[in-house]
């Protein structure tokens, strides 16, 4: 088996990505980027106390990635001394609505496959984990484990679209289950060092910031890094007048930047022209207030008495604007075609190349945008500050003043915005029409579909809401209706932040011109949600697009709404409610065409629903479970053929409820039948819930004696981590756990399906959790759970009852924990949301422990 040479000898290194926003000289941040060398020295020296994570926190512009990216650069000129491996990415997205697809699908799975490690066959097997439309999580978990080894780098650069905005329940914190898991398990255990640029700080990383995981507020340049700043743009002038001016905008990098550009280009430099701006109207904790002063200034000068060149460089600049990511060349080429855009591109349709590039060195000179190009020096793509680019798209998309306010006007009013300007809109609707030319291929990764995620964005922009949705995400990115099959690119959040342009309001209210599509929309969102763990939220998205589905005679999509929405109860605990759900669609179901497959299809399986919420809600023994898969198996057999046995999600319940009542043949007939009809098409969960039902048959039927039922448990668990169904992996996990076939393994086993199920309040999983591990090992001393968790992920000791918190166990308390207060707390769990299933089991757990 041939290895991947090792990094040290040749290292491994990917940071173009901010690279290019490298300063020729970073002025003021002399401290910032000795502290960045010192901590960089410590993980190659291995010192204790080393950060693993180094967050820096600033405003918009204070020059976060500057500091960063210079720091890299200058690694880089020394080759990179003992460096294994060093990554960079960029999160930091903007439009002018606010609407924003960061999410961390891609750079999870372009991290993954940089930093894969060990021989070929485990490189390639990484890279196909990163691939898997296996959960955030999961990824930035194994992402951790790669990043953490000796002498590793990771750069994540404007973090902040990925955390909850200022205003929010809880400000700063991360969004992303990838991000949290990566940045967690960095904290925790890493040998290398993760930095981090962002606006806000992040809150999830609190218990570390005192040890391995310092966050910096980056200050504001001083009076003297300020004046030094000016004076390198060119600024000449009186002391006190670069001392009042570095004071008027609070020492803000871009703001200096920009207008000593201006200042130099307007009036020779002269800093007594620095009146030309009004700071005292601008609010320096605004992020963008006292740059987006002087971009306004610089702009009525450019129009003004920057002649014909300077109304070239606005519209560029303007161009900029409709971009929330750097604009690629084949994009700015479709929008400079003829006929021009008025307002817009007038100033720039049949421009020479020479005078093409000499607007844009212009703007380069000026510190206003950034051209990137291969090596032949062809132009690739324009890039400019995040400010930038927001002033312009303000500046495009809301026109005059008169214009604006009628706009804001509109929204306080009617709560629905307006569409942009003109121009705007004949802008975006341009892109849109030149990204839905791309071909996705047959079988599209996320890379091949990020062209057609960016026409969703560029259609809503151009008001195109029903053409985006219909067009491109339903045709052609979803594909396929009512199937979770085609959704293997591992794309889910992104796919979820991209529904999200289609609500005025998410996830309550579909923006107007899509509503002929509203239940579809709403069903989609639904599923991602329930699918990404977010139960609640998905559950009353779920009934609120089985009721419009209703009212559309959609029955087969009002039945699978109801069903998911009754899948989420249950796993909330809510066995009531999702019995009523359970119903609800099979009564659907029974509304719709019996002769329409798509119909029955739906009704089959949403009586085995049912049968599924009442093995879960009533004792062992009680039969109504068996009576609706009865149902269920006749319809299937109408469907299939006399001999056919339920398959996918039913057959599992089935199986399930059949091991449990101890009827091994039938239990392995049906369960046979789901494998099979698993391989046929390639299921890779339904695969991985047959392998995990037949170790829980054999470890029922046999006891530990079935060795074969370990093997097979940890390959349904190795394949469900390829899915991202989260609920199914908590179930593959406990499958293995119950096995004890390694303690060890059984301890992580327990301990990652407490994990996920307390994330997403799984309470029927967390207490199945608390009770097994309880009865598995109440003789093992010292008790495995017994001490505090500074993440306050696992469960707490419960003195009583009435102390116990509403969504899980206590985690304020600082004690010993014993099974007994595992059992308790699963007591707690089973008599709250009625799980009778496990009444027999929690009674043999009390006489076990003699509790």
């Amino acid at each position: 088996m041939s290895h991947v040479p090792s990094a040290r000898s040749n290292p491994s290194v990917d940071i173009t990505r901010i690279l290019k926003y490298a300063p020729a000289e970073l002025i003021g941040r002399d401290d910032e980027t000795k502290y960045l060398d010192d901590a960089w020295t410590k993980v190659l020296h291995r010192d204790h106390g080393r950060p693993r994570v180094l967050t820096f926190v600033a405003l918009g512009g204070e020059g976060k990635t500057s500091l960063v990216a210079k720091w890299a650069a200058k690694l880089a000129e020394q080759d990179w001394p003992e460096c294994e491996a060093a990554f960079a990415w960029s999160f930091y997205s903007r439009d002018i609505r606010g609407l924003r697809a960061a999410s961390s699908d891609l750079f999870l799975k372009e991290a993954l496959s940089f930093f894969a490690t060990g021989t070929e066959e485990e490189v390639n097997q990484t890279k196909i984990f990163a691939a898997s439309p296996a959960g955030a999580d999961e990824k930035g978990r194994r992402l951790a484990r790669l990043v953490g080894q000796p002498c590793r780098l990771l750069i994540l650069d404007g973090l902040e679209p990925l955390q909850h905005p200022p205003g929010a329940r809880e400000p700063g914190k991360l969004k992303d289950d990838g991000v949290a898991a990566l940045l967690l398990g960095l904290a925790e255990n890493s040998s290398g060092l993760c930095i981090i640029t962002t606006r806000y700080s992040l809150p999830d990383l609190r218990a570390f910031w005192r040890n391995t995981a310092p966050e910096l507020r980056l200050p504001r340049l001083s009076s003297a890094a300020g004046i030094r700043l000016l004076r390198t743009l060119g600024v000449t002038g009186a002391e006190q007048d670069f001392k009042d001016l570095v004071e008027d905008v609070k020492g803000h990098a871009l703001a200096l930047t920009v207008l000593g550009s201006f200042l130099k280009r307007a009036f020779h430099g002269d800093i007594r022209m620095r009146n030309r701006v009004k700071f005292e109207k601008a609010d320096h904790e605004m992020d963008g207030g006292h740059a987006f002063r002087v971009m306004a200034a610089y702009e009525q000068w450019l129009l003004g008495d920057g002649g014909e060149a300077g109304r070239r460089e606005v519209a560029v600049l303007r161009l900029m604007g409709l971009f929330d990511r750097p604009a690629e060349a084949n994009c700015l080429r479709a929008l400079l075609q003829p006929p021009a855009i008025p307002g817009l591109t007038t100033p720039l349709v049949g421009l020479t190349e020479e005078d093409w590039e000499t607007c844009l060195n212009g703007l380069a000179e000026a510190r206003l945008l950034t051209v990137n190009r291969e090596p032949s020096e062809s132009i690739t793509s324009l890039d400019a500050h995040p400010h930038i680019r927001e002033y312009f798209a303000k500046r495009v998309s809301e026109g005059t003043r008169l214009a604006s306010f009628m706009r804001r006007l509109w929204h306080r009013v009617f709560g629905t915005n307006l569409a942009g300007t003109r121009a705007w809109c004949q802008a975006h609707r341009r892109l849109y029409d030149h990204l839905c030319k791309h071909e996705e291929g047959s079988q599209p990764t996320i890379e091949d579909l990020q062209p057609l995620f960016q026409a969703v964005i560029h259609g809503v922009q151009a008001g195109l809401h029903a053409r985006a949705f219909n067009e491109v995400y339903w045709k052609r990115i979803v594909r396929e209706e009512y199937s979770n099959n085609h959704r293997a690119f591992g794309a889910s959040n992104e796919l979820l932040a991209i529904l999200g342009r289609f609500f005025t309001e998410p996830w309550s209210h579909a923006n107007p011109k899509v509503l002929d599509a509203a239940p579809r929309l709403l069903l989609e969102a639904g599923t991602y949600l329930f699918n990404l763990g977010q139960l609640k939220e998905g559950c009353a998205v779920l009934k609120k697009a089985s009721h419009s589905m209703e009212q559309a005679e959609d029955f087969a999509g009002a039945a699978r709404a109801a069903r998911l929405a009754s899948e989420a109860h249950l796993l909330l605990g809510e066995l009531e409610h999702a019995w009523a759900q359970a119903i609800r669609a099979w009564e659907q179901a029974n509304k719709g065409d019996q002769n329409d497959r798509k119909i029955r299809i739906e009704q089959l399986i949403a009586q085995a629903a049912s049968g599924h919420v009442a093995h879960q809600r009533n004792p062992r023994g009680d039969t109504t479970a068996g009576y609706w898969y009865e149902k269920a198996t006749r319809v299937q057999r109408k469907l299939a053929g006399g001999s056919a046995e339920l398959y996918g999600a039913a057959g599992v319940w089935y199986v399930d409820w059949l091991i449990e009542m101890r009827d091994f043949e039938k239990a392995d007939k049906v369960a046979q039948w789901v494998g099979k009809r698993a391989r046929e098409h390639g299921w890779v969960m339904a695969t991985s819930l047959y392998h995990a039902l037949i170790a829980l048959m054999l470890h029922t039927k046999y006891g530990n004696k079935a060795k074969v039922a370990k093997s097979t448990a940890t390959k349904a668990v190795d394949e469900m981590r390829l899915t991202g169904q989260q609920h199914h992996l908590v179930t593959a996990l406990i499958t293995r756990a119950r096995l004890l076939g390694d303690r060890d393994q059984a301890i992580g086993d327990f301990d990652e399906a407490w994990e996920i199920s307390f994330r997403a309040n799984m309470k029927l999983f967390m207490a199945d959790i608390l009770l097994f591990r309880a009865r598995l090992f109440y003789r093992i001393q010292p008790y495995p759970w017994q001490d505090d968790d500074p993440r306050d992920r696992l469960p707490r000791p419960i003195p009583s009852r009435e102390n116990s918190s509403e969504t899980g166990p206590d985690t304020s308390l600082k004690v010993k924990r014993t099974p007994k207060d595992d059992l308790d707390e699963a007591e707690r769990l089973i008599k709250k949301c009625s799980y009778h299933r496990r009444d027999q089991e929690l009674a043999d757990g009390r006489r076990d422990i003699g509790s």
